[in-house]
């Protein structure tokens, strides 16, 4: 027991600290962005002034087609949605910086509480290590993925343009386009209709962090009744990467509906910010550092194998997400096999 104790230990102590230093990566890229964006001539004649349409799911669904924004300034936006988001991870419920020298509980609300009696997981109690922890997992098992279908012959595809510009900001809108679309739409509004008794109210709290609100009405159905409409909302947004065209082949599906379900979850237990950020990260990190890997080292922006910046994000990801897949497993052996 002394032994395993030890090595749990190890094992947690080097998660930490590799994620840690995902923490800085991930924050140095905003200001990555913002050079891309408005400092190089990264989309050749295209750049932040011009006029680019963009299509929001929200809108679509009444027919609304896709409306024509300066790119620089809705870039900004989007940018600015995603640091605040980013920051509440950072802060949220016990501040990043103080983690290791974390000696009290106190003043925290009863849903943040329950979070750090999640013994285990020294991560458990910061939003940003959780969202890295998870995105970590995912990252891993993607590649598995990835690796099985390739095997059979199917391939994911590729979202991107012939222009970097345009590619880093379609993929910089997606993370809040589609979680406002299939986590707040189709999955905080049936949860709140569906979980929450009629006359408490608390609408915006409940699409904002349905887990806080739904818990203490929760009944023998409630666990059933979530597990469901995250399996119904990850294999809908599987489909919807193919259904609604983008360069995506087939074997995106697969992919897009394993990170669906990992974000649907976090959406659902911790809230919309770490869920945003998590597709924030899947998105707009590993492309910032793509194409800085191509200004200094004129790698292809278009080509993560070959891009040495992502190369090495990538092997801290996968280190990171078996750690976290192991204690993982860890857990639900001694919670569920070794009663």
């Amino acid at each position: 027991m002394s032994n395993t104790n030890s090595f749990n230990r190890i094992i947690e102590k080097t998660k930490v600290t590799i994620t840690y230093f995902m923490v800085i990566l991930t924050g140095f890229s905003f200001g990555i962005g913002l050079y891309l964006v408005f400092f190089t001539d990264l989309g050749g004649e295209t750049n932040w002034t011009e006029y680019v349409p963009l299509d929001f799911l929200l809108l679509s669904l009444f027919g609304i087609p896709a409306i024509k924004y300066t790119l620089g300034l809705i870039f900004l936006l989007f940018w600015i949605v995603y640091l605040v988001c980013y920051l509440f991870c950072f802060l949220k419920p016990v501040p990043f910086n103080k983690l290791p020298f974390l000696k009290k509980k106190s003043h925290l609300n009863s849903t943040d509480l329950d979070l750090l009696q999640n013994k285990g997981f020294d991560t458990s109690s910061n939003y940003l290590l959780i969202t890295l922890s998870w995105f970590s997992a995912y990252f891993v098992i993607s590649i598995v993925i990835d690796l099985i279908q390739q095997l059979f012959g199917v391939t994911l595809g590729n979202p991107l343009t012939d222009n970097p510009l345009l590619s880093f900001f379609y993929l910089t809108a997606a993370p809040l386009n589609e979680e406002i679309f299939f986590r707040v739409i189709l999955m905080g509004l049936p949860l709140f209709f569906i979980f929450v008794p009629t006359g408490k109210g608390k609408f915006l709290s409940t699409i904002n962090h349905p887990y806080s609100i739904i818990y203490p009405y929760k009944t023998k159905y409630t666990k059933i009744g979530v597990i469901v409409i995250i399996i119904l909302n990850s294999i809908v947004f599987g489909f919807s990467h193919v259904i609604f065209g983008g360069g995506y082949e087939v074997g995106k599906i697969s992919q897009a509906a394993m990170g669906g379900f990992i974000i649907a979850w976090i959406y659902y237990r911790y809230g919309l910010s770490p869920a945003i950020t998590f597709h924030w990260i899947s998105n707009y990190v590993f492309f910032a550092y793509s194409i800085l890997g191509f200004y200094l080292f004129q790698t292809p922006w278009n080509k993560e194998s070959d891009n040495i910046l992502i190369v090495g994000i990538s092997i801290g990801f996968i280190i990171i997400g078996t750690l976290f897949i192991y204690q993982l497993a860890s857990r639900v052996i001694k919670k569920y096999v070794m009663k």
